[in-house]
């Protein structure tokens, strides 16, 4: 009898320290709780976004003939929309059409804020579109036009959100860094190039805020509030070309050791042997973050994680997105062979498209490649960006910072860090400085997000009203910082 009921006693300690746990995945306050802001984007603002979207500053760094007429008119244009930022702010022209801003704060001794941005876009086929790309007509609460999500939604927030608190008298205490790069969207050297320039000129930023996370409103594990996700890293990029070589011949006559047979093999084995799937910190306060506006279930789990982390593991390796987020990922994106169908090729081709998780290094994830091959297989890679470092989340000053104005303008939603699998100029900031955080303080949608790069890329108008909200709050209250 004393055995059952040390037995029993095991298992309601046990459930005791679940439920706890449980009970503590709560929602993160802000360190400096700040009223909910009443500033926002007026309907001459939406207009002002608007003329921005028409001008197609489309970059090509490939094609030396590229038409860079919408560039030379840009800065013009913005003079007109923005007179006070480009009037009461130092203007200097980086690479010939990269825009850096300083609003000069009052105390130089206090390290300066870096808010980036760019204003280049991707191209747009007109074709499939239901409105002109660069037209930015509103229909249905919507601005639809190349560049509304990403990114020039972003600048024209900081612009509008800067001559708000110019045209009040605001003056920082500390200096304020506005930066766009017109190439960011082809891996451009400009941002590259203001990088340096801030070091030869001794400038530290403490902290640096880009493009990347955003508040969302389709947040996993069935949250309903709106969500504040904030970049801490992203991943590197490697692109493995491979071309294996043999005697080609007739279909009719295959041999286990043609070129494209050796060339599925080892593509199979990559496929069949993903890097090993692992939680990281990061993830950990990505997940607990979300659990506390999510059920009770989900409360249990991520509160607990010691004992359900292989649980976890599994249930998120099996969807494609949160995989992501687990390990380095490869993915066969190029094959190349025989020019008709009735010929074995003397050489294959294939690309691997691998995004480095920054727990690895690229040097690990191409030997990989190579183990997957056998004989004599040639690998060059192009290219490649290394995954960075990650910064100070949860508890950081400078995190924590972005919660409050996160709470100031959504007051509702939540927040959590996580690590972005998309590339960005933040990259390069981040190789100079600790604290880089991917995070646009605007509302875009789960429809919204996927049409980045795509057909009908749109806005809210009242999205782009709240995020100029949030960058003028961010600014305002930038005293309030490192408190």
């Amino acid at each position: 009898m004393l055995i059952v009921f040390i037995i029993l006693a095991v298992i309601a300690a046990f459930a005791a320290i679940l439920l706890v746990n449980a009970a503590r995945v709560k929602p993160t306050p802000a360190r400096h709780a700040l009223p909910p802001t009443a500033a926002r984007g007026s309907d001459a603002a939406v207009e002002r976004f608007r003329e921005m979207l028409r001008i197609p500053t489309v970059w090509d760094r490939e094609n030396p003939h590229a038409d860079h007429e919408p560039f030379d008119r840009f800065v013009p244009r913005m003079r007109e929309l923005y007179p006070r930022v480009f009037g009461q702010l130092e203007l200097e022209m980086v690479n010939t059409y990269g825009i850096l801003l300083a609003w000069k704060g009052t105390d130089p001794e206090l390290a300066p804020v870096v808010l980036m941005a760019h204003h280049d876009v991707v191209s747009a086929d007109p074709a499939g579109w239901t409105h002109d790309p660069f037209a930015a007509d509103i229909e249905d609460g919507r601005i639809w036009a190349r560049g509304s999500v990403d990114n020039k939604a972003l600048l024209a927030c900081l612009y509008e959100s800067t001559e708000m608190l110019l045209s009040e008298g605001h003056v920082p205490k500390r200096t304020i860094f506005l930066w766009s790069s017109n190439c960011e969207e082809d891996n451009g050297d400009t941002t590259p190039l203001v990088v340096e320039l801030f070091k030869e000129r001794g400038i530290h930023p403490a902290l640096v805020l880009d493009e990347g996370g955003a508040v969302i409103d389709n947040a996993p594990l069935g949250v309903e509030n709106e969500f504040a996700i904030v970049g801490l890293s992203e991943k590197g990029i490697l692109n493995a070309f491979i071309t294996v070589e043999a005697d080609g011949g007739h279909a009719s006559t295959p041999s286990p050791n043609d070129s494209t047979a050796r060339l599925v093999a080892g593509l199979n084995r990559i496929r069949t042997n993903p890097h090993p799937f692992r939680m990281s910190s990061v993830l950990d306060a990505m997940l607990r973050e979300l659990a506390a506006y999510a059920g009770f279930g989900y409360r249990l789990v991520f509160g607990n994680l010691w004992l359900f982390r292989p649980l976890v593991v599994r249930m998120l390796k099996n969807d494609p997105e949160t995989a992501a987020m687990l390990h380095t990922t490869t993915a066969i994106t190029e094959l190349e062979g025989a020019p008709a169908a009735n010929i074995i090729p003397r050489r294959a081709n294939a690309t691997v498209n691998m995004r480095i998780d920054p727990r690895d290094t690229p040097e690990a994830a191409l030997a990989r490649v190579r183990e997957a091959f056998e004989g004599d297989v040639a690998i060059r890679t192009r290219d490649g960006i290394a995954p960075s470092p990650i910064s100070p989340g949860p508890g950081d000053a400078a995190y924590e910072y972005i919660r409050d104005i996160v709470h100031a303008a959504y007051p509702d939603a939540g927040m959590a860090p996580y690590i972005q699998v998309s590339s960005s100029d933040a990259r390069h900031f981040h190789r100079a400085f600790p604290r880089v955080y991917r995070f646009a303080g605007i509302l875009f949608r789960g429809d919204q997000r996927t049409r980045i790069h795509g057909q009908d890329e749109n806005l809210d108008v009242e999205s782009f009203k709240r995020g100029v909200g949030f960058y003028y709050e961010f600014i305002r209250n930038l005293d309030r910082f490192g408190e």
